[in-house]
């Protein structure tokens, strides 16, 4: 003997077969768009608050920001390093206990004899702070009569600095007996040259293809549902 499912009533009251509820479809469908559109206002809000660093271009120079640093926060700037006195940290980021990225960590000896975090994470530019350390310490060391290296543009924003990080800084500056008790300008806002404006653009452009996807595949669903309809004669003919 054999036993076969019977049709099932849908939610919206029709009969339909064991494998297809117009219902159903509808409320899944229903649910797709309204989350599209809760992650459509959220991105869309997080983009807002994040314009100046995804869209600006660069407002001042470093100089321009240092009477009013919480005016510049979030904003791109440009510092133009002209020595450098070494690296200070590192920081590794980590993906399922994999390597994915380093910051690292600089001090500089600013034109003014103040000093200055700066971080970054290129490559060509640690490599070039490397460089450029060894120059600064070579004038120091009275081998050299100047920093024999062309100064270098560094584009970032100001932020403060993470509390093992700043850690490090107080801690080496302490060590050189460079702080502002020992009557040295030290700066304590990090210059971050970590990130670039192309990599927030991608990240936005990103996360709001993601609701728009969403909205795309309700719309295409509501257009297969509107083709499936069948007239009121057809819809009760036996099956």
């Amino acid at each position: 003997m054999t036993i076969s499912r019977k049709s099932r009533p849908c939610l919206c009251g029709k009969i339909a077969d064991s494998n297809f509820c117009p219902g159903e479809v509808n409320v899944k469908n229903t649910r797709l768009l309204i989350v599209s559109i809760l992650a459509l206002v959220l991105f869309g809000t997080c983009i807002f608050f994040l314009r100046d660093l995804i869209f600006g271009g660069v407002v001042g120079t470093y100089e321009e920001a240092q009477p009013n640093m919480s005016e510049y926060r979030d904003k791109w700037i440009t510092y133009e390093v002209t020595a450098c006195l070494g690296e200070y940290a590192e920081e590794t980021e980590t993906q399922y206990f994999i390597p994915t990225g380093h910051t690292y960590y600089y001090v500089i000896w600013m034109a003014d004899g103040s000093l200055m975090p700066l971080s970054v994470s290129k490559k060509a530019d640690r490599e070039y702070l490397d460089a450029l350390t060894d120059a600064t310490y070579d004038y120091i060391d009275g081998k050299t009569k100047r920093i024999e290296m062309e100064p270098r543009t560094f584009t970032g924003t100001i932020k403060n600095q993470e509390s093992e990080a700043r850690g490090y800084y107080d801690d080496l500056l302490s060590y050189w007996q460079a702080t502002e008790a020992d009557g040295y300008t030290v700066r304590y806002e990090l210059m971050d040259c970590s990130e670039s404006k192309g990599l927030y653009i991608f990240f936005a452009s990103f996360a709001m293809l993601i609701p728009l996807g969403g909205i795309a595949i309700y719309i295409v669903n509501v257009r297969k549902e509107k083709g499936k309809k069948v007239s009121p004669e057809q819809e009760y003919l036996p099956r």
